[in-house]
């Protein structure tokens, strides 16, 4: 700072520096259009990393229609997820896809959410996929009901049947084998397709299936406790008296197979309660087997055959002249070393009320018990005969029926079960009398018979050898006698020809003799008038024949 009392300085040639504010900072150009890309780029890094979500891991048997970066993961036909890359697991039985799915779909991955592969194929009566020919594989989706999140899923081998959020029931069928049944098979009510198999498992013990079946709404109301299953694969053809009858579901149960169900007549109502579900069923061959009433009360009784029961099987109906009054149990061998036969034992079950009189038979105040009514039918002739029931398949059945030659016979009533008496079958009774037929053909000197006959057709041969022998000397000798009287006989034909001709000759019209003929006819009229006119007259005057014929009157 300058003195004022000072004189000014001179003049000199050095410039005063001026002291200037500092400038802002200032971005080139250039830089502006990297530093916004850098902006834009963090922006979607961040807004990718909002929108990330989760990932998961399935699990599949193979890689089949799988490709890292392309194969979609759909629900209900839209894209939901991507699988991002493939890899073997640790001992290489399975394929490990690693799946990038949206932060919104983070609430499908719940515990009972199902992945499985869709591509083109063909299961019994049914054909899906056919679009990813074109398209491709992908995977599907079907989401759980759970709330417990899952990040970790074994992808199913085969699509399922149904879909988690279709409305209805699941129930087990009890089977004895499995026939033609397979997953997806139908499930129809009154020929309506009201269900599908979804499953089919061998029981711990092995010795049934445990098929489970889904019903959907609105039919699953109408599986109630008494409802029956029975199979209907294939074509049902019954030979009745009232001719042939044919019966199918449907075209696709015959090629395919198919199960039906339906509730007896009088358990079906608005009323009836619904079966709960996982209830199990017994699945019947047949629907006349599944809608046969059950009976109350059965009673077991033993049956001893000496024959063959080839052809008899349990369940086999027990029948009173044509109606089923119970059927077969068991069958087992009656081995006693003392006895010189071996017996069979077969174990039914008969129905006592089929075999007592009906309600409100006059004077039975109580109807009698079945010992009474059996012992009185066997006093009677009743037996037990193994029967055929089918000559094609050979099946037999139990046939009650009363014999009036039968043996006299009892019911064993002090065993348990108690035994009732047989007869021998009408096959093992054809095979005896066939038997005897034999011996007698085996006893007749078959032989001896076949020499004789030989002797004889040896004799009636010589015979005629001289027979023609003798007819040939017979032809020699009438020859020429036969000649002459050709020869004869063609003169006498000349001569009864001629004879005709004149007789001809005579019965012309205009011959001489014809007119003879007619003049004496014409005599022979005038006589006859005048023998008429003197019958008339004599019958006037019979006294003319003694007085003689009486003057004219004037």
């Amino acid at each position: 700072m300058t003195d004022p009392h000072l004189p000014p300085p001179a003049s000199s040639p050095v410039p005063e520096a001026r002291v200037e504010p500092p400038r802002r900072f200032r971005i080139p150009l250039v830089w502006i259009i990297p530093l916004v890309a850098a902006l834009i780029g963090l922006f979607l890094a961040g807004r990718a990393w909002y929108q990330q979500g989760p990932v998961i891991t399935l699990q599949f048997k193979s890689g089949a229609g799988l490709e890292a970066g392309k194969t979609r993961i759909k629900y209900k036909d839209v894209d939901v997820g991507l699988i991002t890359a493939l890899a073997l697991s640790e001992d290489a039985s399975t394929v490990i896809a690693t799946a990038q799915f949206p932060r919104d779909a983070a609430r499908l991955l719940v515990e009972d959410t199902r992945f499985w592969v869709v591509s083109a194929r063909v299961s019994g009566g049914t054909v899906s996929g056919l679009g990813t020919l074109l398209s491709g594989a992908y995977v599907g989706m079907d989401v759980g009901k759970s709330s417990e999140s899952r990040r970790d899923f074994v992808a199913l081998a085969e699509p399922p049947v149904v879909a988690l959020d279709v409305p209805g029931r699941s129930f087990v069928l009890h089977a004895e084998t499995l026939g033609s049944i397979n997953v997806g098979t139908p499930v129809y009510f009154r020929r309506i397709e009201a269900g599908q198999v979804t499953g089919f498992r061998l029981d711990d013990s092995g010795r049934r299936l445990d098929i489970r079946v889904f019903i959907k709404a609105p039919y699953d109301r109408f599986v109630t406790r008494e409802t029956r299953f029975w199979d209907v694969s294939g074509v049902d053809v019954k030979l009745s008296a009232e001719g042939i009858q044919v019966n199918s579901e449907s075209v696709t149960s015959v090629m395919a197979g198919g199960l039906a169900f339906r509730s007896p007549e009088d358990g079906e109502g608005d009323d009836v309660e619904p079966a709960p579900a996982g209830h199990a069923f017994h699945l019947f061959r047949t629907q006349d087997e599944a809608m046969r009433k059950p009976q109350q009360v059965v009673e077991t009784y033993l049956l001893r055959f000496s024959e063959s029961v080839r052809g008899l099987s349990v369940g086999a109906p027990v029948s009173l002249r044509g109606i089923t009054v119970g059927e077969v149990k068991a069958i087992d061998v009656d081995f006693d070393a003392a006895a010189t036969d071996l017996g069979l034992l077969v174990e039914v079950d008969l129905y006592p009320r089929l075999l007592r009189p009906r309600a409100g038979v006059p004077d039975m105040a109580q109807p009698p018990s079945s010992r009474r009514v059996l012992d009185r039918m066997i006093a009677n002739g009743l037996r037990a005969q193994l029967r055929s029931g089918n000559l094609v398949t050979g099946q037999l059945y139990v046939a009650l029926d009363f014999f009036a030659d039968a043996p006299r016979a009892a019911a064993d009533w002090s065993q348990t079960p108690p035994r009732l008496p047989t007869t021998k079958g009408s096959l093992e009774e054809l095979q005896a009398t066939l038997g005897r037929v034999m011996n007698k053909l085996d006893k007749l000197p078959i032989e001896q018979i076949g020499g004789d006959v030989r002797q004889a057709l040896a004799r009636l041969a010589r015979t005629l050898e001289q027979t023609e022998a003798l007819m040939r000397r017979v032809d020699g000798l009438m020859a020429g006698d036969a000649r002459e009287t050709l020869a004869t006989a063609r003169a006498t034909l000349e001569e009864v020809q001629g004879v005709m001709a004149n007789g001809r000759k005579l019965l012309s019209s205009d011959s001489p003799m014809q007119q003879d003929l007619r003049l004496s006819l014409q005599e022979l009229g005038r006589a006859a008038q005048a023998l008429r006119e003197l019958t008339d007259a004599l019958e006037r005057n019979p006294e003319a024949v003694v007085r003689g014929k009486p003057d004219d009157q004037p």
